[in-house]
């Protein structure tokens, strides 16, 4: 009878360990939940670690002229995103994209060719058909629009606006365009 309650409790023993190495392995934030694709890479130090591409949620200020196309208002966007590039590019479609009959949005009819971050150096390539195209005080407004939108991003501190892979002298031919446009401290 001792002998096989000394088997039991061996075996059971035995159970806990096993299950404790069973375990899912824990990644580099502590902790053990998959990925977005639920895969577990190996790192480089013969462990298990998680991939980065998890879905992030982030609010942001998006600016639009009012009627009268006379000043800014802005308006708070919620993005999904998983890389920054793509938090760019959903910002900057968001600036594209009104609901708000009060309020106009400067770059609706714009098209983003490209964009791209390097560094602190945010780079966007446009391409302005000739119905995007506004007056003076329009083209002030609608990079005063992009530039306090992208600003807001602490890691950009510089902003390149290129339109057709070009840096032209100016966005919409009314008032010059720096190359880069710098954060004002």
């Amino acid at each position: 009878m001792k002998h096989k309650m000394g088997l039991v409790l061996l075996f059971s023993f035995i159970l806990v360990i096993a299950a404790g190495c069973a375990q899912k392995p824990v990644s580099e934030s502590g902790t053990n939940e998959p990925n977005h694709s639920g895969s577990v890479q190996p790192s480089n130090n013969g462990g298990t670690q998680v991939e980065p591409n998890k879905e992030q949620k982030q609010t942001v200020e998006v600016y639009f002229a009012d009627t009268q196309v006379l000043e800014l208002e802005k308006r708070e966007v919620q993005l999904e995103f998983i890389e920054d590039d793509e938090k760019y590019k959903k910002t900057f479609e968001a600036l594209q994209n009104n609901d708000d009959t009060e309020l106009v949005s400067l770059w609706e009819k714009v098209e983003l060719l490209s964009i791209q971050s390097a560094e602190d150096t945010l780079t966007l390539d446009v391409h302005i058909p000739d119905e995007a195209k506004l007056g003076t005080s329009g083209e002030l407004l609608a990079l005063e629009a992009l530039t306090t939108t992208m600003f807001q991003f602490d890691e950009i501190n510089r902003l390149e606006v290129l339109v057709d892979g070009e840096a032209l002298d100016s966005l919409m031919g009314h008032s010059e365009l720096e190359h880069p446009i710098q954060r004002e401290p």
